[in-house]
């Protein structure tokens, strides 16, 4: 049943033939049965295509998460287009990045999202004129018709990357759909199942909320975003919308479980809870399992450049580990750990090979393959993407975390580069260094303070700047003004010494700004 689909937009055709009529979206700005939604995307794609958008662009889709958005994300894969949702609350320059590393031949946006629409789209070097294609304005990005290297289609995903640009990982129809495929598989997704959608449109969770509902024929039912803020209100919403299934970051369902009464008003109709995205502290994860133990829980692991490659149903014993499990190898991808010669060893990095591992990164319009052939434990070479994450296998085969190797570090559920902060620090007037660095306490979620060295730019000057050039999900937690950074026998930054300086200073967090 879910395996008879090769691209991402036949799923909702699929579903519109075999359940016309029942609820596809449903949304504040609209709901649609699958015959509807199908309907409603079949003219927006006639109008994109009188304007000349075909087969192999690449569409930029800036609205804000909304029925328009699924629309116009189906309708850009039906023309054969790569599709790149992008977050309007992102700053303008941002968002100009985003257009020329990608290389987009078109922006979307809706009434609301037009005049940032055109600021980025001014930033980028572009007139800012828009055609109106039913209820959208479709914003040109070239002149003449040109073809792309790699990347024909699919889905463009932005990620934080560590020369301030940011990367966007090509994730072809195959490697969404193997996912999703296995993921309505995993849970017996049905036409029945009602799934709640909470995650940004930019972040690699949707993907299960689009084409796994839609390959189910389930409706897909999306969370206002003013809602996230009043926990109550996000437990009142999954009862009253009867939400049988639920996938987000440990982040929410722990504001749901301290202050969003989900203990006391467990929604009814729910059925399975999933989270990815970044840890879930066990001793809040087993209060969920004892107040609900016949509701399953699904720990998800993946980057977004492999999409979700290990899983496991938690229990109260799994997750009494002393390193966090991430689960299993999902079916027919391949899992390993590499250590630095490039072959498997007991410990070392997560390599992931198989049908789910993106295409490349979008770097200046070219599709960049960031694979590389390891050796996995059966001896087979095999093309495949290093994680970043350390980890080991235990005897029973599920994969444990132990950190990471790089500059990266997961807060509220967003992957975020530490160098990409830094390198926008350093781009401030005034600066002569800076350093980033993680800060690991007590609390579930790690805090990011920046630690700059200048003479004639003080602290509130650097929030300030920070605040018009990085998305809220990367501002700092804290500043720290400094004369000079410690560092290393060789000369580098030492890092981990600021990081142990971040643990135990009592400086102005940036909320105090």
């Amino acid at each position: 049943m879910f395996s008879d689909c090769i691209r991402l937009d036949q799923t909702l055709v699929e579903s519109a033939q075999r359940y016309p009529q029942r609820p596809a979206l449903q949304a504040e700005d609209a709901s649609f049965s699958y015959q509807q939604l199908n309907e409603t995307v079949n003219k927006l794609c006639e109008l994109m295509r009188a304007e000349g958008v075909q087969a192999g662009d690449r569409v930029g889709i800036y609205i804000a998460k909304s029925a328009a958005a699924v629309v116009a994300i189906y309708a850009a894969l039906r023309l054969g287009a790569l599709v790149a949702p992008m977050d309007v609350k992102d700053p303008a320059e941002r968002g100009a990045r985003m257009l020329a590393n990608a290389d987009l031949d078109f922006l979307l946006a809706t009434p609301a999202s037009q005049a940032a629409a055109s600021r980025v789209v001014s930033i980028h070097g572009q007139s800012g004129d828009a055609r109106a294609v039913g209820d959208l304005w479709l914003f040109p990005l070239r002149g003449q018709p040109r073809r792309h290297a790699g990347c024909e289609g699919g889905y463009v995903l932005f990620t934080s990357g560590s020369t301030g640009v940011p990367k966007g990982v090509c994730l072809s129809h195959a490697n969404v759909l193997h996912f999703a495929a296995w993921a309505a598989r995993a849970i017996a997704l049905d036409c029945e199942d009602r799934v709640g959608s909470q995650a940004a449109l930019t972040f690699d969770l949707t993907t299960f909320d689009l084409f796994s509902t839609a390959l189910a024929g389930a409706c897909l039912c999306l969370l206002p975003d003013y809602l996230k803020t009043f926990p109550r209100d996000v437990t009142r919403w999954l009862g009253e919308q009867c939400i049988s299934v639920f996938y987000a970051v440990p982040t929410l369902y722990q504001m749901l479980l301290q202050q969003g009464g989900i203990e006391q008003a467990r929604p009814s109709a729910l059925r399975a809870a999933l989270y990815a995205g970044e840890p879930f502290p066990p001793q809040l994860l087993k209060r969920y399992l004892t107040a609900f133990p016949d509701l399953p829980f699904y720990n998800l692991y993946g980057p977004t450049e492999t999409n979700v490659c290990t899983a496991e149903q938690v229990s109260l014993a799994s997750i009494e580990t002393v390193l966090p499990s991430i689960g299993w190898a999902i079916d027919g991808v391949e899992v390993d750990i590499i250590g630095d010669d490039g072959r498997a060893a007991s410990e070392g990095e997560i390599f992931v090979a198989g049908p789910t591992v993106f295409a490349g990164y979008l770097v200046d319009g070219i599709c960049r393959d960031a694979r590389r052939a390891v050796y996995f434990r059966d001896g087979v070479e095999r093309l495949a993407y290093g994680t970043g994450d350390i980890g080991y296998q235990a005897a029973d085969g599920r994969f444990h975390l132990q950190g990471r190797r790089d500059h990266q570090v997961k807060r509220r559920g967003h992957r975020i580069d530490l160098l990409d902060i830094e390198s926008a620090v350093l781009a401030l007037p005034g600066v002569e260094t800076a350093a980033v660095v993680a800060r690991h306490g007590t609390a579930p979620d790690c805090e990011i303070w920046v630690h700059v060295v200048s003479a004639s730019t003080g602290r509130d000057e650097i929030v300030r700047g920070l605040s018009g050039t990085l998305p809220k999900r990367m501002q700092p937690d804290g500043v720290r003004m400094a004369r000079k950074l410690p560092t290393t026998a060789n000369g580098k930054i030492d890092r981990h010494a600021l990081s142990l300086l971040s643990l135990n200073m009592e400086e102005i967090s940036h909320e105090e700004h």
